[in-house]
């Protein structure tokens, strides 16, 4: 199942020709920080803050998000060791909705679950039945959540190996719904390995059970050991 098949509402792509990536066009600053680990150039950095009032000022205002926290959550993020890290600017508003979840705000985490919510569910259902999709998709909200914030982690019956999804990394390369369902995806796929995998070991030891060993020429463990 493709990425895009599981795709909500969720922020497309801006089309910010205004924020391009060039210093000529960012706004001035009389001095520049010295570098710090993390930091991004200055140019992207400053072509984010353009992008940000440019389309993603109601967005910010609803979630309370500033610029100065948006590049924050994108330099812990790592984007700045990542290739391109411009693209970032195309997913602006991603990149605020992100720091607002990252940041617990419940109207943010509403947002993101009216977007998705119904999509990851027909994902899941169509691939596990509709109880057990369900399910699932609802365990990946839970378990992102609490791996974004923090929280202590309960036991899940998340597979083995698949980490929650945290939001803290999210880095906005590319829109916050194709990043979140590659995770889910990735989950699900291991978790239809784990059944296929548990129901082979059923067949194998049904086929075990039901094995029977010919009468002639068996010697006992027994026996031999005599």
């Amino acid at each position: 199942m493709a990425t895009h098949e599981i795709q909500g509402t969720l922020w497309d792509e801006t089309g910010t020709a205004s924020c391009v990536m060039d210093a000529t066009h960012a706004p001035a600053r009389a001095e520049r920080d010295e570098p710090r680990a993390g930091a991004l150039n200055h140019v992207i950095a400053d072509a984010l803050r353009a992008a940000y009032f440019a389309e993603a000022g109601e967005l910010a205002t609803r979630y309370g998000v500033s610029s100065s926290a948006v590049v924050e959550h994108l330099e812990s993020a790592g984007l700045a060791r990542m290739p391109r890290p411009e693209r970032a600017i195309s997913h602006i508003r991603c990149a605020v909705h992100a720091a607002a979840l990252v940041r617990g705000d419940a109207q943010a985490w509403a947002d993101l679950l009216t977007a998705l919510g119904p999509a990851f569910d027909r994902a899941c259902a169509a691939r596990l039945d509709k109880a057990r999709g369900i399910a699932f998709a609802r365990r990946f909200w839970q378990d992102a959540r609490a791996s974004t914030l923090g929280m202590v982690p309960r036991p899940s019956g998340r597979p083995r190996g698949v980490r929650a999804p945290d939001l803290r990394n999210f880095a906005a390369t590319k829109p916050l719904r194709h990043w979140l369902a590659e995770r889910l995806l990735g989950s699900l796929e291991t978790e239809l390995g784990r059944a296929a995998s548990a129901a082979e070991r059923l067949d194998a030891v049904q086929e075990v059970r039901t094995l029977r060993l010919p009468a002639h020429g068996y010697v006992s463990a027994e026996a031999t050991a005599t």
